[in-house]
């Protein structure tokens, strides 16, 4: 072959590329967006969905749980939001409570003015006695003389009024002396008629009743060194007042 046919076959190789550059720039991938149209778009999520994905993403795995069983919910309104406001409470109480109620009211004033009744134990001879609601303990000190008596009174050789007005005179008269604790010495009637403690059996009566009643807490019979079963450890409450006592008031 001759080099002028040589030339012309390889110009006639060239010249499809030579049109091709003389129409614009090389676009490779200039059919793609018609060929991402012919398949199918995927399926649309709405924004609620959207946002509930990005939820479920972003709390832990119980929250997630539980926003996604109130997920149809509806908020309430602002007016429907207020609290219930709690029950009112029943103006008349139950009977037995109101009754109990004034039953422990009625013995800690009793308690404190002196009002309350006594608690007694006897035996043959020995003779106890607190108000309701003391301590065992004090009772039981008292019973063993572990309180040092203050002042005594003894009143052999007296009749049953006149013992009543000194034992008055005397409980009052210690009371006002803020005394704590004194002995009453009443014998134990072997020199009496009927041979029966007469004084004795009075002497727990005026303790236990007004006006004395007010300044004992307890009494109890004395030791065996103090005059035993013919006499009395008395008790006296604690005077906590600035002015002097008077017996009976005026």
């Amino acid at each position: 072959m001759s080099g002028k046919k040589r030339k012309a076959a390889h110009s006639s190789h060239r010249s499809p590329r030579r049109n091709h550059s003389a129409q614009g720039f090389y676009t490779p991938f200039e059919q793609l967006d018609q060929h991402l149209a012919r398949k199918s778009p995927p399926a649309a999520c709405s924004i609620q969905e959207e946002k509930k994905s990005k939820a479920l993403h972003q709390v832990p795995e119980e929250e997630a749980i539980f926003l996604d069983a109130m997920s149809d919910v509806i908020p309430l309104t602002k007016l429907q939001r207020e609290r219930i406001p709690p029950a009112r409470p029943t103006k008349i109480l139950p009977r037995f409570l109101v009754q109990e109620e004034f039953e422990v009211y009625s013995h800690l004033v009793d308690l404190v003015t002196g009002e309350g009744p006594f608690e007694l134990t006897c035996s043959d001879e020995y003779v106890d006695g607190a108000v309701v609601g003391l301590s065992p303990e004090i009772l039981k000190k008292l019973r063993n003389g572990e309180f040092s008596y203050q002042d005594c009174l003894d009143l052999h050789g007296y009749n049953r009024d006149q013992a009543s007005e000194l034992v008055t005179g005397y409980v009052s008269e210690g009371f006002a002396r803020r005394l704590r604790c004194i002995l009453i010495v009443c014998g134990r009637g072997l020199n009496s008629k009927d041979k029966e403690p007469v004084l004795k059996h009075n002497l727990v009566t005026w303790l236990t009743r007004a006006p004395l009643k007010r300044l004992v807490m307890a009494f109890a019979s004395a030791r065996s060194w103090d005059g035993g079963a013919g006499a009395f450890y008395v008790l006296l409450r604690r005077n906590k007042g600035k002015a002097p006592f008077i017996c009976p008031a005026p």
